[in-house]
């Protein structure tokens, strides 16, 4: 016996199957067509509204291109009307329709579709937004609009409205009659998928069905509507659509209509004829339906296996877990245009969530780096762990400067993050931006003053601080970097990105090995390249860095020149008869050793009158101390964040850059690392970036 599940999707596939059988058998009904696809040899056939029309393979019921809000159009069949009463006035006329929906949101969603029976086919006047092309809202719910439409409702537009995501019956008025949420069977009109959806009407017992297929979600609803109440005798029918201040591309890409009459020469023949095949039909589809499954669970177990694995070593406490089909439509099925930038492991979406009604970014991570299952590859399986590791460190984090993780999705080969959202964006794009011609700064970089880059820097100090000694575990975040830092509002700092990051235990173990160097070129400690392990001191030297890459404004992965930051003409002089490139932190440590320190404040801010010496003096000899090549010499980030809260005094590095020594020498309490002798000389002409660079692979 079929469950009820399996019944309702045969009596659906029956439904819209009904209107293809018929015009391939039956040669009793007096209006019949097919568009498997539309081009521009199918125009003659349809009337358009100014801005409807065809367009990549479709019906484009509103503009598909240029001004695209606040919009509405219609597109009806021209060839033939269809006749109310059937040629005997016995009954009203029987009809079946199937088409193929596809609503596709530009920036947000917005409004809705329609098919509709008029006997007044052309566009009402002002009738964009909640109005649907059907009424306006001079004319909604007068008889003389002579209209039946049944609406695909992709936005709540008043409170009179369900909700955003609904099919209705519309009688002379956008108040529809009857309306159903379509999120009750897992359909999203606005998803940008396709749906299938089937309308039969039976004139005998004025039976109107409705059904629609998107995904293998089902939907079938009946109800009675005696269409001589409403309509006169030659009807004109189609599609309407709208759009508000939130767009859409509102789309059919195939129809199929037929009428069934009763009153033609061998019509119980051909009825029988239907019956029987339509019998053969639904007993194809549901032996087809069988196969396919069967098939389907044996191709995809050992990929659906290994997304079972990882869900169970997901432990995730207090995000919320989403649906896909939410995550789809909040981004407009992932859409280019909603791209907000692209990290190690994945791209950064801008969605939007009308339930919560808040803005979101949505980090997908990279199909390529959630590969087969079974594949016993690092590569193959690296998106895995980072999305788990992401999940399971941040779910139990919380402060006021670390991004908050609102909720994730595993689902259908997808892994998808869900943070809070920031108009600011990264540091760095504030840090870096400049108009290309004249290489003037921004007016948002103009305003990143000293009060708020130190406030910056000791807020991305108070997070590392809480990440190493703060939170119930220890957690290395393994790239402290300015792309992973977030701004608000205010410009408080929120550190991001947890990717890398790795849970340590308190018991003594406080480093975490890797099959391969994790982090970003240009903020790795000179010992991770030795150790494959991250420490607290790795995270501390990269928070060193951090914080000269906010205090110069040059990024650490760009090299500067002996002459940049000198000013003086020997120093011009002997930049340029060496020529030779130093990275930030030997650049830097020099400034430091010749006295001339305040001259690695940015450009941007060397007329800036608040510039507090004191503070830039605190932040150099601080970020110097971090950076210190023995790891073993660095302070922790608890005793950074006493520095700059005015609890300690700052340290006090070499005068020259010490040499690279390895294994480190000293008391530090937080290493514990191989024993290999290696030793690089540092100084003010060496660079451990520049070194390393020929055979190092980052971020």
């Amino acid at each position: 016996m079929a469950s009820p599940s399996t019944s309702s999707t045969i009596r659906c596939f029956t439904m819209l199957a009904s209107a293809a059988l018929v015009i391939l058998v039956s040669r009793s009904s007096c209006l019949q067509f097919s568009y498997p696809i539309f081009d521009a040899s199918n125009e003659a056939d349809f009337g358009f509204s100014p801005g409807s029309g065809i367009a990549n393979g479709a019906l484009q019921i509103t503009p598909s291109t240029g001004n695209m809000s606040h919009r509405s159009g219609r597109v009806f069949y021209t060839r033939e009307t269809l006749k109310l009463w059937n040629s005997k006035r016995t009954a009203l006329t029987s009809f079946a329709t199937e088409f193929v929906l596809n609503i596709l949101p530009r920036n947000g969603t917005g409004e809705g579709m329609a098919f509709f029976l008029t006997n007044n086919p052309q566009l009402p006047g002002n009738s964009s937004g909640p109005w649907l092309g059907v009424t306006n809202n001079q004319t909604d719910g007068s008889p003389a609009n002579r209209v039946v439409a049944v609406e695909f409702d992709t936005r709540k537009s008043s409170m009179d409205d369900l909700d955003g995501n609904h099919v209705g019956l519309d009688i002379n008025s956008v108040e529809s009659l009857f309306t159903y949420p379509l999120s009750n069977v897992s359909i999203v009109l606005s998803s940008g998928s396709d749906a299938r959806v089937g309308i039969q009407y039976d004139g005998a017992s004025t039976v109107l069905s409705i059904g629609a297929v998107q995904e293998g979600h089902v939907f079938t609803h009946e109800l009675l509507v005696d269409l001589s109440q409403f309509l006169l005798e030659d009807i004109s029918f189609g599609f309407a659509a709208s759009t508000g201040e939130f767009t859409q591309l509102n789309q059919i890409k195939s129809w199929n209509f037929v009428t069934i009459g009763d009153d033609r020469g061998g019509h119980r023949k051909k009825v029988g004829l239907l019956v029987a095949l339509m019998t053969l039909l639904t007993l194809a589809i549901a032996g087809g339906s069988c196969l396919a499954f069967y098939v389907w669970r044996r191709v995809t177990w050992q990929r659906r296996q290994a997304y079972r694995n990882l869900e169970k070593m997901i432990d995730a406490r207090g995000p919320i877990r989403f649906k896909l089909r939410e995550l789809r439509s909040a981004t407009a099925n992932f859409s280019p245009d909603r791209k907000l930038g692209r990290g190690g492991f994945g791209t950064v979406y801008l969605g939007y969530l009308p339930k919560m009604n808040m803005e979101v970014a949505v980090k997908r991570v990279s199909a390529t780096s959630t590969a087969a299952a079974g594949n016993n590859n690092s590569s193959s399986n690296r998106g895995e762990k980072e999305f788990v590791a992401e999940v399971n460190t941040i779910s139990r984090l919380s402060h006021r400067n670390l991004v908050k993780l609102m909720g994730w999705c595993h689902e259908r080969g997808e892994l998808l993050l869900v943070y809070e959202y920031f108009p600011m964006g990264s540091l760095d794009k504030l840090l870096y931006s400049s108009d290309a011609k004249n290489n003037a700064r921004t007016e948002q970089q103009q305003e990143l003053n000293w009060e708020r880059r130190f406030k910056i820097i000791c807020g991305v100090a108070s997070a590392l601080e809480y990440l190493h000694h703060g939170s119930s575990q220890r957690v290395l975040h393994r790239d402290v970097k300015a792309s992973n830092v977030m701004l608000d509002a205010e410009y408080a700092p929120r550190l991001g990105d947890f990717g890398l990051a790795r849970v340590v235990h308190l018991d003594g173990a406080t480093h975490h090995s890797t099959q391969a160097v994790a982090g970003t070129r240009g903020y790795m400690a000179y010992e991770t390249f030795f150790t494959g392990r991250a420490s607290l001191d790795t995270d501390v030297y990269a928070f060193g860095v951090f914080a000269m890459e906010v205090l110069t404004g040059r990024s650490p992965s760009a090299p500067v020149l002996h002459c940049d930051g000198g000013g003086d003409d020997d120093d011009h002089h002997h930049g340029s008869r060496r020529g030779k490139p130093m990275y930030i932190v030997d650049w830097v440590w020099k400034l430091y050793g010749e006295g001339r320190a305040p001259r690695a404040v940015d450009a941007a801010m060397k007329d800036d009158g608040e510039v507090d010496p004191a503070q830039v003096e605190c932040v150099v000899r601080l970020a110097l101390a971090c950076c210190h090549p023995n790891p073993r010499e660095r302070p922790s980030m608890r005793t950074a964040v006493q520095v700059l809260i005015g609890g300690a005094e700052a340290p006090e590095p070499p005068v020259q850059k010490p040499a690279f020594v390895w294994p480190p020498v000293g008391n530090g309490q937080e290493m514990e690392l191989p024993q290999v002798g290696v030793l690089f000389t540092g100084g003010q002409n060496s660079s451990f970036c520049s070194i390393t660079s020929t055979f190092v692979s980052g971020r």
